[in-house]
C-alpha cells in the first residue's frame, strides 16, 4: 500500500503519530507506573517523596548557555520531560506541552552554606502535577570557575535506567556544541506516550495471567506486616517522613561479592540481598521476610533509549526459620529472585488488586522493606574542561519502613539506607548500616557461616555512637 512504511519500527512510530493525533485535545492515558505515581500524588500532594534531586559540582570553565542549549534539546527529544497530567471526566490522562526553549534558573549564594541550603531547598520542594514540567534546573555560581548543578525530577518521568540516559545526552550535547560539532544522539522511533498508550492492551493475555498465579501462589498466607523491630508506635496512617544515611562498602567487599556470586551460579544482586536478609532478621523481621525489589521493563529495544518511568516492583517470600548457612541463603535468594523477576511485567498495583491484602493506612501494601542494586551504566555527566562530581541530593521521605539501595560503578560498591524518621532512630539506622557491611564482609569471607552466627557476630563488631564512618 501506497504510502504505508515497509519496517514494523516506522509503522510503528506513524501508528503512535497519528494516536498522538487524534487524542491530544483529550490527552493520553497513563501507563501502569504513571498511574501508581499519580494516584500517590493525590494522596499526598505536597509530599517530595517521589521527587529525583541530582546535584553536580562543577569545577571549571562551564560555559552556562551551552549547557542550558543541552537540556532544552534533551528536553525537545523526550517528551515525558514535558508533560503534564490532568483528569478528564475523572479519569487521568497526560498531555505533551509543546517543545520550548529551557531555562536553567541561576543564583549565587556567597559562601558553600548557602549553596547547600538552596540545594536541600531543591531537593524537598514538590511539583504539581497539573502545571509543571516534570524537570527543572538550578546553576548556583559559587565563583567564576566553581558551580553546583541541580536537575530535579519528578518520579512521574523518569526511573534509575532514564538518568543515566539523561547524562549521557546532556554530556554528548554540551560537548558538541562547545566544539562547535553537533551531538550523535540515537534516533527515537516512538515516545513514552506510545508506550503508555499500548501496555493496557495485554492486562490480560496470557503472560500477565501466567506472572498473577505465580505470584498468588507464592504470597498465599505470607504476612502482610513487617515484624521489624522499631523505636516508636506505628502512627495511624502512613507518615512518608524519612531519612537516609549513604556508605560505601571496601574495595576489597565488594570483590569478593562478585566471586561468591558466581561460585553459586548467581548475580551480585542474591548475594546483596542474601546479607540484607539476615539483617533485618536480626532486627526481628521474623521468620518469614517479604521483600519488594525495583525493576526497570523495557521490553523492546527502542524502549531503550527513551526517557520514561517503566519501573515495577516485584515481590520474594522468604523462610528464614531454619537459619540456613549464607550460601544456601544466597542460593535462595538466586531462586526467588530469578522466579519474580521473570514475571516483572506484572504491574504491581494489579497484584494488589487480586491478593485483596487487608487494608491498613498505617502500612504499605504487601511488603515494607525494600532492596534494590543498581549496575550504574552511565560514566555520569561529562563537561569538556570540566571536573564534575555527583552528589546525591538531599531528601527528606521515605517510601518504605526501610529501604537498602546498592549501586555498583567502575568497581565500587555504594549504599543508600532509607527509614521512615517516625519508626526509627538515626542512630538505629546508623547501627543497621554499620550491620550491614558487619555482615556483608564477614559472609563473604566464610559463607558456611550461618544467619544466626552472621547476626551475633555483627552485633560484636558495632562500633559505639560517633565512632561509625556514617554521617
Amino acid at each position: 500500500m501506497t504510502g504505508v512504511p515497509s519496517s514494523p519500527a516506522a509503522r510503528r512510530a506513524l501508528l503512535g503519530r497519528r494516536l498522538r493525533e487524534r487524542v491530544a485535545a483529550r490527552g493520553h492515558p497513563l501507563s501502569h507506573a504513571q498511574r501508581r505515581l499519580w494516584i500517590l500524588d493525590r494522596f499526598h500532594p505536597a509530599s517530595s517523596a517521589y521527587v529525583v534531586p541530582l546535584v553536580y559540582r562543577i569545577d571549571g570553565p562551564l560555559d552556562a548557555a551551552v549547557l542550558e542549549r543541552a537540556l532544552s534539546e534533551v528536553v525537545r527529544r523526550h517528551e515525558v520531560l514535558r508533560t503534564v497530567y490532568r483528569t478528564v471526566s475523572g479519569v487521568p490522562r497526560q498531555f505533551v506541552r509543546p517543545a520550548e526553549p529551557v531555562r536553567i534558573a541561576v543564583e549565587a549564594p556567597a559562601r558553600d552554606a548557602e549553596a547547600d541550603r538552596l540545594v536541600a531547598r531543591e531537593a524537598r520542594r514538590p511539583f504539581d502535577l497539573t502545571v509543571d514540567p516534570m524537570i527543572r534546573a538550578l546553576l548556583l555560581r559559587l565563583a567564576p570557575d566553581r558551580h553546583r548543578l541541580c536537575l530535579t525530577l519528578h518520579h512521574i518521568a523518569c526511573d534509575g535506567w532514564s538518568l543515566d540516559l539523561l547524562e549521557r545526552e546532556l554530556s554528548a550535547c554540551y560537548g558538541a556544541w562547545l566544539t562547535g560539532g553537533e551531538p550523535e544522539l540515537p534516533p527515537l522511533t516512538e515516545q513514552y506516550a506510545d508506550f503508555a498508550a499500548g501496555q493496557a492492551a495485554g492486562l490480560d493475555d496470557e503472560p500477565t495471567l501466567r506472572a498473577l498465579d505465580h505470584f498468588l501462589n507464592r504470597l498465599a498466607g505470607a504476612p502482610v506486616r513487617s515484624a521489624l523491630r522499631t523505636d516508636h508506635p506505628r502512627p495511624a496512617t502512613l507518615d512518608l517522613a524519612g531519612g537516609h544515611l549513604e556508605f560505601a562498602v571496601a574495595p576489597e567487599v565488594a570483590r569478593r561479592v562478585g566471586e561468591l556470586a558466581r561460585a553459586c551460579g548467581a548475580t551480585p544482586f542474591a548475594v546483596l540481598l542474601a546479607a540484607f536478609l539476615v539483617l533485618v532478621r536480626g532486627h526481628g523481621a521474623g521468620p518469614e521476610v517479604v521483600v519488594g525489589s525495583p525493576v526497570i521493563s523495557r521490553p523492546r529495544e527502542s524502549l531503550r533509549h527513551l526517557i520514561g518511568p517503566f519501573g515495577n516492583v516485584v515481590v520474594q517470600r522468604f523462610e528464614l526459620s531454619d537459619a540456613p548457612a549464607f550460601r544456601e541463603l544466597v542460593e535462595r535468594a538466586r531462586d526467588e529472585s530469578r522466579a519474580a523477576f521473570a514475571h516483572h511485567d506484572l504491574p504491581f498495583d494489579r497484584l494488589v488488586e487480586e491478593l485483596n491484602p487487608p487494608r491498613d493506612p498505617a502500612y504499605h501494601p504487601i511488603f515494607q522493606l525494600m532492596f534494590g542494586h543498581h549496575e550504574r551504566g552511565s560514566a555520569g555527566l561529562a563537561l569538556p574542561r570540566c571536573r564534575v562530581r555527583m552528589t546525591v541530593g538531599e531528601t527528606s521521605t521515605a517510601k518504605f519502613d526501610l529501604s537498602l539501595n546498592l549501586t555498583s560503578a567502575r568497581g565500587r560498591l555504594s549504599a543508600r539506607l532509607e527509614y521512615r524518621t517516625g519508626l526509627f532512630e538515626r542512630e538505629t539506622a546508623r547501627a543497621l548500616g554499620e550491620r550491614f557491611r558487619a555482615v556483608l564482609t564477614a559472609a563473604v569471607e566464610d559463607p558456611e557461616q550461618s544467619v544466626g552466627d552472621l547476626v551475633r557476630g555483627a552485633r560484636r563488631q558495632e562500633k559505639p555512637s560517633g565512632e561509625g564512618a556514617f554521617p
